[in-house]
């Protein structure tokens, strides 16, 4: 339940972020989501050794939608068990979409996790209308 409520938390605040959401609607592909994929090799590998400037994405599907959006997360800090980041903007369409640009993330709003936290979020909740997961993390 405390996953759930996390996510549920997290998805939240993602959706408060969003600037334009028309624009968001407008840049998702019309294409059925695919299979949830496992989570790649290097995940787990980065979960037990985070870094400064890894990208967490994290998939979604919207509450009414078919269409599977993401979201970005960047690691500006690490203390003991924690793990600080800063969340984009708004989601985008792609777990590619680049995120060098200025400006894709929020300077001014930090999110916090522990790293079981993280790992746990590896798992989709099946209670979790969104089915949120982290899918990569991207160093």
């Amino acid at each position: 339940m405390t996953r759930y409520f996390c996510t549920a938390l997290l998805l939240t605040l993602v959706a408060c972020q969003q600037k334009d959401p028309q624009t968001v609607g407008a840049t998702a592909t019309a294409a059925e989501p695919a299979a949830p994929a496992a989570p790649a090799d290097s995940t787990a590998a980065y979960l037990a050794n985070p870094k400064i400037g890894d990208v967490l994405v994290v998939r979604f599907q919207p509450q009414g939608t078919s269409q599977e959006q993401f979201f970005f997360y960047q690691v500006f800090k690490l203390s003991g068990d924690t793990v600080l980041t800063h969340p984009a903007f708004k989601p985008v369409a792609s777990a590619d979409a680049d995120t060098r640009t200025p400006g894709v993330f929020s300077p001014d709003a930090e999110r916090a996790y522990t790293r079981a936290e993280l790992a746990s979020f590896q798992r989709e909740d099946p209670l979790d209308p969104q089915h949120s997961r982290l899918v990569r993390i991207r160093r």
